[in-house]
């Protein structure tokens, strides 16, 4: 006779297991489905220094709120050339992030291959027009649309020195050139390096910049960089901007070449140079490492550049997406980036001034609020000038005839000023 007791637990055990096993096995899937529908965002961007990364935390802070997960791809050295080559290897395999970081002549030409989303709409909704500064506007579209949000707004003619170092000769910023040749004179005599540099050619392009705007003041600049004037290039005026460029780069040291400009700006916190011309970048690296303006370290525009204003941003783009949470999701983050919370926190991290306007100055360091000061002054003047470093001023051809120019004159002591000015003329001719 059989065990029907025995039979009976068997079965209903095994019934009990396979409800067990359903339930799980749909909140598996339940937790499945839940992690595929949660909105990520992907964004592609070169920012790896310390000052760079606690500025983008910021915005990194704000999407999380939003409630969307924030997926990083990181792709830094080589002022961004690392970054475009691998987008356009993904856009060659059709596999696009969301959000890239981008600047204004690469912008159009993403534009131009139809793989960025329009954002006029978004622009309408949440008013660029009347928030975007004026020259933000203008580097945000192309052909009368929106295609890009600027993140920030930076100025690229800054010095920055070591204010103690400065103090050990009884000095402050220098405001001219003389002045400030002098001054680098009794430094290296000393056996101080003078100028912090890097070997990127992009660093010494915006030292370039510094002097060429402070030796030929805003009206040169104009006709020699973004007009291309001949007879400004190979005139006398510009003899002297490469003069003086060469005494800046042998204020520089030996062992320059390779280092990044974040080390470079490392230099001048640690005492080990007193001076370095770069973008008010750099004053995110004085920041994260405890220092303070006035205090610690000082900045201003560079010698004889006045309130003259060279500016330069990082762009956000948006790639085009099928995907509906994709796009919807865009949308969100483009509303984040303007909003005037996360504009003057990440600004205030990473050095740079919002590129809304009428955002309150007592927010702002000292930098800050001097450059936030001289924009609103230029943007009556014509002092608003755009940055060839960074693909603003003119086209990338042009670009790399000049970066070309001054990156050999550079590291060519035996080349003369005016070799480089003819040089530069000769080869924008065979564009």
């Amino acid at each position: 006779m059989k065990n029907t007791t025995n039979v009976r637990s068997s079965q209903l055990f095994s019934f009990k297991r396979s409800v067990v096993a359903s339930t799980l096995l749909g909140l598996l899937l339940s937790t499945q489905w839940v992690a595929a529908a949660e909105p990520k965002v992907e964004v592609v961007h070169p920012w790896s220094s310390a000052g760079e990364a606690y500025a983008l935390d910021a915005l990194k802070e704000a999407v999380k709120k939003a409630g969307i997960a924030w997926q990083d791809s990181a792709i830094a050295g080589n002022n961004s050339n690392n970054q475009q080559q691998a987008l356009q290897a993904r856009l060659s395999a059709g596999n696009l992030p969301d959000v890239t970081q981008t600047v204004p002549n690469l912008m159009h030409a993403y534009v131009e291959q139809n793989v960025l989303t329009n954002l006029d709409a978004e622009a309408k909704e949440h008013g660029w027009d009347e928030k975007l500064s004026p020259e933000m506007r203008k580097v945000a579209m192309y052909k009368g649309s929106y295609y890009a949000i600027p993140l920030v707004e930076h100025r690229e003619n800054m010095m920055w020195a070591n204010k103690a170092l400065l103090a050990k000769y009884g000095a402050g910023l220098p405001t001219t050139w003389e002045e400030f040749n002098a001054l680098a004179e009794r430094m290296q005599k000393d056996g101080v390096i003078p100028l912090a540099l890097g070997g990127e050619d992009w660093q010494e392009g915006q030292m370039f910049t510094s002097v060429i705007l402070g030796v030929g003041g805003k009206d040169f600049y104009n006709k020699a960089i973004v007009e291309q004037d001949p007879d400004a290039i190979t005139s006398a005026t510009m003899v002297k901007v490469f003069d003086q460029f060469r005494k800046m780069i042998n204020f520089s040291d030996k062992n320059r070449i390779g280092r990044d400009w974040n080390a470079a700006t490392q230099m001048v916190i640690d005492g080990k140079a007193g001076f370095q011309f770069i973008g008010d970048f750099a004053k995110a690296e004085f920041l994260r490492a405890g220092k303070k303006p006035g205090e610690d370290f000082l900045c201003s525009s560079s010698p004889d550049n006045g309130r003259n204003f060279v500016y330069l941003t990082d762009e956000l783009a948006f790639f085009k997406q099928s995907d509906p949470q994709r796009q919807s999701t865009q949308k969100i983050f483009a509303g984040l980036v303007i909003d005037p919370a996360v504009q003057i926190e990440f600004s205030r991290r990473k050095g740079s001034i919002p590129t809304i306007m009428d955002v309150p100055a007592e927010q702002f360091d000292s930098c800050a609020q001097i450059n936030l000061a001289d924009r609103k002054a230029n943007q009556t003047t014509g002092g608003m000038l755009p940055s060839f470093i960074e693909n603003i001023a003119v086209d990338r051809d042009v670009r790399g005839v000049l970066m070309d120019v001054i990156t050999h004159f550079a590291n060519t002591p035996a080349m003369t000023s005016q070799q480089a000015a003819d040089r530069i003329v000769k080869d924008l001719k065979s564009l």
